[in-house]
C-alpha cells in the first residue's frame, strides 16, 4: 500500500514537473497582455496565452479584439474563428467578427456573424443595427424593417455607435417610415413626423413622403396606392425601396402601364437597363403620356435625342395642356443642338401655366446654362420666378446668377446676400456670392464664401467647383 502510496505521489510531483510551467507562463502572458497598451501586443500575448492554456478558449477572442482594435480588421478573423469554434465568443466578439467580414467584403459571411451572435447574445441590441446594414443592402426589407423596430425598442438614442444609420434617433425612426410607408402608411407618417420633430434636417424629406402619403391614400385601387408611394420614394433618393413599391404595384394589377413605366425607371436609377419594363408598360397602354416620357427619359439616358424628342411629342400631344412635357421637349431639342427650338419649348411651358413660379425659373436656368438671350429672356424670367415664388431662396439665386452674367455684380450681390439671410446653408448661392465677389475684387469675402459652399457642400457638384476654384485663386 504504501509502495502504491508513493508511486502514485511520485507521479503527481512528476505531473507537476510538466504541466506547472505552461500554467506559469500563460498566466504570466494573461498579465502582461493586460498591462501593455499596443493592441497588437497584447493580441500576441493573449495568444500565446491560449497556446499554453488550451482551457481558456476566451483568449482567441481577446486576441482577435486586440488585432480589431488596431485597425488590422482582416487579420482579427481567425482569432476570432477559433473562438466562434470553441463557443467562448461574447457578444462583442460575434459584432467585430461581423464587421470585419463586412469590411472585407464578404457580407454574407457578416451577415451570418451576427445572426449567430444575437442567437446566443440576444441582449446585445447593437446586432440590431447591423443586421439592418446587411438586410438593406440584401433588399430583404421585411426583415431590416423587424431590426430597426427592434433598435428603436431597445437602443436608439443611448449613444451607442452604429455604422448603419449612425446614432441619430431620427435618421432610424425616418428609415423606419420609409420601411412602412408600403404596407403601413398612417404609422409611416407618424415616423416620418417623429423624425422631423428629433431633427429639422429631415423636414424636407418628410414633407416630401407626407404629401405623397396624403396623395396615396385618395388612390382608388392598391396598384395605384404602390406607384404613387414608390414614386414619392423616389424622389427623396430612396430608389430601392421604391422599386420594392413597384414590383408590388405590378403583382397587385398587372395591367397597370405607369407601374411598369416606373418599374423600369427605377432599374435605372439603380444602374440597370430597364428596357424591358418599359417595352411592356407600352404595349400596355400606347397613349399614356407617362409611360411616353419614361421612355423619353430613358432614351435620352441613351444619347438618342431622336427617339427622346419623339416620345415627348406624343406625350404632349395626349396631354395637351401640361407644361411639364414642353420642359422635356425643350431638353430632347436642346440635346440634339437645336437651341432655338429648345428655348421655344421653355417659353411655351410659361405661357401655358403663368403663375407656376418653377416653370419661369426652368425657363431662366435654360437662359443662363446656354448664354440664350439672357437679357430679354433669363433675366425676365428670373424676376417672375422671385415675384411669384414670395423670394425663394433658389428664385433669388437665379437671379442673382442671371445678373452676374450680366456684368451687374452689386445687383448680384444684392440678390444672392437676400438668398442667404433667408437660408445661410445654401451652397450654391455661397459658391455664386463667391465668384461675384472675385469679379468686384473682393478676395477676402471671395474666399470666405468659397470655403463655405465647398463644406456645406463636401463631395457635390458645388463643394467640387468651390474647390476647384479655391485651388486655382487660393492655393
Amino acid at each position: 500500500m504504501r509502495t502504491i502510496l508513493n508511486r502514485t505521489l511520485i507521479l503527481l510531483a512528476v505531473t507537476g514537473l510538466i504541466f506547472a510551467p505552461p500554467v506559469l507562463t500563460g498566466s504570466a502572458e494573461i498579465e502582461r497582455a493586460r498591462s501593455v497598451t499596443d493592441h497588437v501586443q497584447k493580441a500576441r500575448h493573449y495568444e500565446r496565452a491560449a497556446r499554453l492554456l488550451p482551457w481558456r478558449n476566451d483568449l482567441w477572442g481577446l486576441a482577435g479584439e486586440a488585432i480589431y482594435a488596431s485597425g488590422n480588421l482582416s487579420d482579427s478573423i481567425p482569432y476570432l474563428e477559433k473562438a466562434k469554434d470553441t463557443e467562448s465568443l461574447s457578444g462583442f466578439g460575434w459584432d467585430i467578427l461581423g464587421h470585419s467580414y463586412w469590411q472585407a467584403g464578404e457580407h454574407e459571411a457578416a451577415l451570418d456573424s451576427w445572426e449567430s451572435g444575437l442567437e446566443t447574445h440576444p441582449q446585445y441590441f447593437e446586432f440590431y443595427s447591423r443586421l439592418g446594414m446587411a438586410y438593406r443592402e440584401k433588399g430583404d426589407f421585411n426583415a431590416e424593417r423587424s431590426a430597426i423596430e427592434n433598435w428603436l425598442a431597445h437602443e436608439a438614442g443611448s449613444g451607442r455607435t452604429s455604422d448603419y444609420l449612425g446614432t441619430s434617433s431620427a435618421a432610424f425612426h425616418y428609415r423606419f417610415g420609409q420601411l412602412l410607408s408600403i404596407s403601413d402608411p398612417d404609422r409611416a407618417l407618424e415616423e416620418f413626423l417623429l423624425a422631423a420633430s428629433l431633427d429639422p434636417e429631415f423636414d424636407p424629406a418628410v414633407e416630401t413622403m407626407r404629401t405623397t402619403l396624403n396623395l396615396a391614400s385618395l388612390a382608388t385601387d392598391e396598384s395605384s396606392k404602390l406607384v404613387i408611394v414608390g414614386r414619392g420614394l423616389g424622389l427623396v433618393g430612396e430608389w430601392p425601396l421604391a422599386l420594392e413599391a413597384f414590383r408590388q404595384a405590378v403583382a397587385a394589377d398587372g395591367e397597370n402601364a405607369e407601374a411598369w413605366a416606373w418599374m423600369g425607371e427605377a432599374e435605372q436609377q439603380l444602374g440597370r437597363d430597364g428596357r424591358a419594363e418599359l417595352d411592356t408598360a407600352l404595349s400596355l397602354e400606347r397613349t399614356n403620356p407617362v409611360v411616353r416620357s419614361l421612355r423619353g427619359v430613358y432614351w435620352m439616358r441613351q444619347d438618342r435625342g431622336n427617339q427622346a424628342l419623339a416620345e415627348f411629342l406624343l406625350a404632349a400631344e395626349y396631354d395637351p395642356d401640361n407644361p411639364a412635357w414642353q420642359i422635356s421637349i425643350g431638353d430632347a431639342y436642346a440635346q440634339r443642338g437645336d437651341l432655338q427650338a429648345a428655348l421655344r419649348a421653355y417659353s411655351r411651358a410659361t405661357e401655358m401655366d403663368p403663375t407656376d413660379a418653377t416653370l419661369r425659373l426652368l425657363l431662366a436656368a435654360f437662359s443662363t446654362r446656354y448664354n440664350m438671350q439672357v437679357e430679354d429672356v433669363g433675366l425676365p424670367a428670373a424676376r417672375m420666378a422671385v415675384e411669384l415664388s414670395g423670394d425663394d431662396p433658389l428664385a433669388l439665386d437665379m437671379l442673382g446668377w442671371t445678373q452676374a452674367l450680366l456684368g451687374r455684380y452689386d445687383q448680384s450681390q444684392l440678390a444672392l446676400e437676400h438668398a442667404l439671410e433667408i437660408d445661410p446653408d445654401f451652397a450654391l448661392a455661397h459658391l455664386h456670392l463667391g465668384m461675384v465677389a472675385m469679379q468686384l475684387d473682393d478676395w477676402s469675402a471671395a474666399h470666405n464664401s468659397l470655403l463655405q459652399a465647398r463644406d456645406l457642400d463636401m463631395g457635390g457638384p458645388v463643394g467640387e467647383q468651390a474647390q476647384l476654384l479655391l485651388n486655382q485663386y487660393f492655393p
